[in-house]
């Protein structure tokens, strides 16, 4: 089977090592990622002069990869509805690679009390054991 073949009845036939594994995670990144002429998003990767060690890296090996979007505000929505979907909680940086200011995601690991449901928050009243 071509994988460059489309069906109007299927949709586009992609690659499996290309494909992608969420449909509803991928409407999230077209909507609010940086986006390639071709619609698909735009990846963090080190600059030429980074690779052959011409110059010292502007940033660790962790941005690599990872999805770029231009303002904050994008990548704050985009972690809002990728957490309804089920993701961990995400929160924004911006990333030192880029001169003009590009912003990723990443896990956010503070404890966050305040993302629980309200009756979970509340202290809870015991009834005494005699009662």
């Amino acid at each position: 089977m071509n994988a460059d073949r489309s069906d109007a009845t299927t949709g586009p036939v992609v690659p499996e090592q290309r494909g992608v594994r969420d449909e509803a995670r991928a409407e999230v990144l077209c909507r609010h990622a940086r986006l390639t002429k071709a619609g698909r998003p735009i990846f963090c990767r080190p600059s030429r002069a980074e690779i052959e060690g011409r110059v010292l890296p502007r940033q660790g090996p962790g941005s690599d990869g990872k999805v770029i979007y231009s303002t904050r505000e994008d990548a704050e929505a985009a972690a809002r509805e990728l957490e309804a979907l089920g993701a961990r909680p995400l929160r924004s940086y911006i990333c030192s690679r880029s001169r003009g200011g590009h912003f990723h995601l990443t896990t956010d690991s503070t404890p966050r009390t305040g993302h629980l449901p309200l009756h979970l928050r509340i202290p809870q009243q015991r009834i005494p054991i005699s009662a």
